[in-house]
């Protein structure tokens, strides 16, 4: 990249940074959470109920598979890949155009069953040939994580769900062992160590913003991140046809209003399925709204699910009241581009809205928005 780029420090930065001493450096920024104590490795043998009380247990949304027979690593499981398996083989009418003007609503019992059954299957079911995965080691730099690992460098249009080329939102980093002895020498064999996300990278960037380029005081209208098309639905729509309506675009999160359109209320993502188990399937018929007040402890119990004893405001779908109490992270049209990655990382969320005047969502800033930017 030229010197002349408005990006060259960062890309530099990442370039001249190696994946080992960036995994040391990322132990020491404040803004990182913590993580697990050991690294959560899967099998193709493992269920699909089994990943997700791993990823329960462990308060964490991936982890990586190897194939049970060989050992070899076969790729990343997260729950959005379990959500899309989800609406594909469970639901699959909710992809279709007017389905849920007909149904309105999805009923708890149904979806506890289809998801007890689902979660039977073997996590080789879910895994799809074709996707190039990255293997990065100590002595990869990060650059080469970004570009070739995470693929932001794709168009939106190219890593959409059904196409097997697709953004990566963690990549597996291995060691280089020496393996079975032949008359050729030993084969090498790779043994994972660590898991690096594009969240990741942009705590290594948001640590030393002032020192990079001066592009990150734009505002993010100059950027061209203010579409003003965002993909909204109504809070009471059921959670999982919430989560169809992100797969069918490739998205990983989506806005919520009170009802079609109007301002900004709240969102949901991917990774608010964080600590969902098998017998919690259910909870996906409830109204989005619902949904994360239960997931994230706000007055709401999996009992008062059940038996309809739900907040006044829930009942009555007064959901800007209902949420209220829920962060929303948003920002401005004329923001600079570091005070949304800032936003990004110092409230651990994948997603800022750009609002209008009127609260109105025009526009979205994702981890992987900042990354492609940067190497533009």
């Amino acid at each position: 990249m030229p010197a002349g780029s408005p990006w060259f420090n960062a890309r530099n930065a990442m370039e001249r940074k190696r994946l080992g001493e960036f995994l040391q450096d990322l132990e020491k920024l404040t803004a990182s959470p913590p993580k697990p104590p050991e690294l959560v490795k899967l099998t193709t043998a493992h269920s699909v109920g089994d990943a997700l009380k791993a990823l329960a247990a462990y308060n964490i949304l991936s982890a990586p598979i190897s194939d049970a027979s060989s050992g070899e690593y076969v790729g990343m499981l997260d729950v959005g890949d379990v959500m899309a398996a989800v609406v594909r083989g469970v639901y699959p009418e909710l992809l279709e155009a007017g389905f849920l003007e007909r149904h309105q609503r999805l009923s708890i019992s149904e979806l506890q069953s289809a998801g007890v059954e689902f979660c039977a299957h073997k996590l080789g079911s879910l895994l799809h040939g074709g996707d190039l995965w990255f293997k990065g080691d100590a002595e990869s730099n990060l650059l080469e994580v970004v570009e070739t690992g995470f693929k932001v460098r794709l168009p939106p249009k190219v890593h959409s769900p059904q196409h097997h080329l697709k953004v990566h939102h963690r990549v597996a980093v291995f060691d280089i062992l020496p393996g079975v002895e032949t008359p050729d020498g030993p084969v090498p064999e790779w043994h994972i160590t660590d898991i690096v996300s594009q969240t990741d990278v942009l705590r290594f960037l948001a640590a030393q913003l002032e020192r990079l380029d001066v592009a990150f005081d734009w505002p993010l209208s100059k950027l061209g991140l203010v579409t003003g098309s965002v993909l909204t639905v109504p809070a009471s729509t059921p959670t999982l046809a919430a989560f169809a309506a992100m797969h069918r675009q490739g998205l990983s999160g989506v806005g919520l209003t009170e009802g079609q359109g109007g301002p900004l209320i709240g969102n949901l993502s991917l990774s608010d399925l964080r600590g969902l188990t098998a017998d919690r399937f259910g909870a996906l018929a409830l109204p989005v709204g619902t949904f994360l007040l239960l997931q994230k402890g706000r007055g709401v119990r999996w009992e008062d699910c059940l038996t309809d004893q739900l907040p006044q405001a829930v009942k009555e779908g007064r959901w800007g009241e209902a949420l209220a109490s829920l962060p929303l992270i948003t920002c401005q049209p004329d923001s600079p581009f570091k005070e949304a990655i800032n936003q990004l990382v110092d409230h651990h969320k994948h997603r800022v809205y750009v609002v209008d005047g009127q609260g109105m969502a025009i526009g979205v800033v994702t981890p992987t928005d900042v990354l492609r930017l940067v190497l533009s």
